[in-house]
């Protein structure tokens, strides 16, 4: 499809707030393509384009193609949705006015005329709404489909999930629900965990939007929120569909909040997402260190893996629609910050060594109104080249010098996965009012298996379904208390199969309607594990065996199993047991919550032994000459179509770093240098061994 990698920034027509002049666009997609990037991001914003209903003026987008077509760069045109709506950000006003659309209703005694502010809101299940805006998509892809810079749609940027109490939506929700149980019966049934029910008629049946101690069930909950997920994905499917009647030629691509939905849809050709850098230690408007920033950016792009489809164009890998280009000063409440453009360059060089196969950045010029105004942009307010800017041409022009290599490769196999919860998970969490404690769980085991040379691969409930155990040798399950009876079933048979199980506790606990199993792990497993679990007690002492724990004290009673280590007062800590032909380890206490490089000695001896066990074994030795650089070095490994490897290090660091790489098995050939971020850098390699005397915020890449 494409022989460049596209490597650019959103630039204009936008869909929201007032966007640079006209007259400078010229200007700018000139120097865009001067510096070396050759994609820029544009938005067919309905409401811009069509102010009057049937009168369309498409001159902006017009005049933006025309100039990527002038200075030889593509297009990635955003065709369908922007947050709640199924096209751009604001619906044209006449659709509430003319039409007569259902405006959104927000809660459920809302009155439903009530929002016409300026800002009007629409239901994206109003019939009208749908038919106006496909109608709208199908002309502006049939009037771009032809471009010679059009290189994408995109379906919907960042996609959120609308809540309406509207008739349209009720019904919907209804509909949905005579589908999932059948029958009233079956239906009362499941929603009387609480306290009994009865209904007469499924008109009788309204969203339950609360649950906890006073607010009802679970299962009520969980299905309203079910449903307005699927119903999202319903929408994005029509978006998508409509699309591709229109063109069939070019790849359709979602455009996700970021990684932690990256499996929310079916419909689109390429896996694209936003992933910025401005994360807040524990919500607190608190600056990442260099050490945990890219210790999460590199979690982030690992857990695009849980997207993967097989029916995709691109199944096994992903596009960067947004990361952050420039500096950010107060707006979204976060601190003042500004990277350099080399720390930009290494934390789109993780996602490359990821697998990201576009580099897309927010923004290439800033808004000059509202919210976002002078904040995010690469090159300065006036459109000149910054450093940053300059930085990021250098980086397109060594990505598209061996484009071939970036756009095919491949995941390297791995023989771990980590099991990372999905949203049914998450939202039996955030049920329970405890997501938000053990939401880094998972990134946890991924950062513990790196630090010790081990890859590991992300997965989801869904494709564990769909066969991906099949592949590897061992599973990791951070902290889960649900597991239905189907997943437990998995779990078993991938042991008793020969794979390595490993869990924490609490696990399995409750099944995925958090209906409490009496006999834990429940479903069967307390057998794969050797023993049974009959309580739960609050962790009075530090350490689960040798390795800190946090929270939980599992208490069980052993059966076959080996107890393993033990806490102060004998009970046991830690346990494995071996079931067919595989074997079963549990934590009896969360062990992964409280992980680091340099706390974390316990655990990566634990999981190298058994995993060892298992035949899995570290792939790479790192050495840095000061230790704790360990943690600000990443070693990500790709696959190239003729089996060779692809191996890209970054020293996500703003001191030196004297790292060498020593790899478990001599490459014949050794590895050859592809490129770095300095062009005088010190590199030996030497045999298995590869020496890399980073400077700060330094990656190269190796082939071998």
């Amino acid at each position: 499809m494409n022989k460049r990698f596209p490597v650019g920034a959103t630039y204009a027509p936008l869909a929201k707030a007032t966007e640079v002049d006209i007259s400078e666009w010229d200007s700018d997609i000139k120097t865009l393509a001067k510096i070396g990037l050759n994609t820029f991001r544009l938005f067919i914003a309905w409401d811009r384009i069509e102010k009057k209903h049937g009168i369309r003026d498409f001159s902006r987008v017009d005049r933006a193609f025309e100039l990527a077509a002038t200075y030889g760069v593509n297009v990635i045109a955003n065709a369908g949705g922007t947050f709640a709506n199924l096209q751009a950000i604001y619906p044209p006003r006449w659709l509430l006015t003319e039409c007569g659309c259902q405006p959104l209703v927000e809660t459920p005694d809302a009155n439903d005329r009530t929002n016409t502010p300026p800002r009007i809101k629409l239901c994206y299940d109003d019939p009208v709404y749908q038919r106006e805006a496909l109608a709208f998509i199908t002309e502006a892809v049939a009037r771009y489909k032809d471009h010679p810079s059009l290189l994408a749609w995109s379906g919907w940027n960042e996609p959120r999930v609308p809540v309406c109490f509207c008739p349209h939506t009720l019904a919907l929700f209804r509909i949905w629900l005579t589908k999932k149980y059948g029958s009233l019966d079956a239906l009362i049934t499941a929603w009387s965990t609480e306290f009994p029910l009865h209904y007469d008629s499924w008109d009788e049946i309204y969203p339950q939007i609360k649950t906890g101690f006073e607010h009802g069930g679970y299962a009520a909950w969980l299905d309203w929120k079910h449903f307005c997920y699927q119903n999202r994905s319903d929408k994005f499917r029509i978006i998508a569909e409509t699309i591709k009647r229109a063109d069939a030629s070019h790849p359709v691509l979602s455009h996700l909040c970021g990684p932690h939905d990256a499996d929310i849809f079916d419909s689109e050709d390429i896996g694209g997402t936003s992933i910025y850098t401005y994360f807040r230690r524990g919500g607190e408007r608190i600056e990442l260190t260099d050490n945990e920033l890219g210790r999460t950016l590199n979690w982030n792009a690992a857990l695009m893996t849980t997207g993967y489809r097989k029916n995709r164009m691109e199944p096994e890998s992903f596009w960067v629609m947004e990361t952050e280009a420039g500096p950010v000063s107060w707006v979204h409440n976060l601190m003042p910050r500004t990277y350099s453009g080399r720390k930009m360059n290494a934390r789109d060089m993780i996602f490359v060594g990821h697998g990201a196969r576009c580099l897309l950045r927010w923004l290439y010029r800033s808004r000059i109104s509202d919210a976002q105004a002078g904040e995010f942009n690469l090159v300065g307010w006036d459109g000149s080249v910054t450093q940053r800017a300059d930085e990021f041409g250098k980086l397109s022009k060594f990505l598209n010098a061996n484009a071939e290599l970036f756009l095919t490769n491949l995941p390297a196999k791995t023989d771990v996965g980590i099991l990372a919860p999905d949203d049914s998970v998450k939202m039996l969490f955030d049920a329970e009012e405890a997501g938000h404690k053990y939401s880094g769980l998972a990134e946890s085991w991924y950062t513990a298996l790196a630090h010790t040379g081990i890859p590991a691969r992300t997965l989801n409930d869904r494709q564990v379904f769909e066969g991906a155990l099949a592949g590897l040798k061992a599973l990791i399950i951070p902290m889960r208390p649900y597991v239905g009876s189907e997943m437990a079933k998995q779990l078993a048979d991938f042991t008793a199969a020969g794979g390595l199980l490993i869990v924490e506790a609490p696990f399995a606990t409750k099944n995925m309607a958090a209906i409490h199993w009496q006999k834990t792990p429940g479903a069967g497993l307390a057998d794969v594990f050797g023993a049974q679990v009959y309580d739960l007690e609050k962790l009075l002492e530090d350490n689960c065996g040798d390795i800190p724990g946090f929270d939980f004290k599992a208490v069980m009673r052993t059966g076959g199993c080996s107890v393993d280590a033990t806490y102060s007062d004998g009970a046991p800590a830690i346990i494995s047991s071996s079931y067919g032909k595989g074997r079963a380890v549990m934590f009896n206490s969360i062990v992964s919550a409280r992980y680091s490089w340099s706390g974390g000695c316990a655990l990566r001896n634990r999981l190298i032994a058994y995993l060892a066990a298992a035949d899995v074994h570290p792939r790479h030795k790192l050495t840095c000459a000061d230790s704790a650089k360990n943690e600000a070095t990443s070693v990500l490994y790709r696959t190239l179509p003729d089996g060779r490897t692809m191996l890209t290090v970054v020293n996500f660091s703003a001191d030196k770093n004297d790292i060498t790489l020593t790899m478990a098995q001599r490459n014949k050939p050794a590895f050859t240098l592809l490129g770095t971020s300095d062009a005088a850098a010190s590199i030996n390699i030497s045999g298995n061994a590869i020496g890399f005397k980073a400077e700060p915020f330094a990656w190269a890449v190796f082939i071998g």
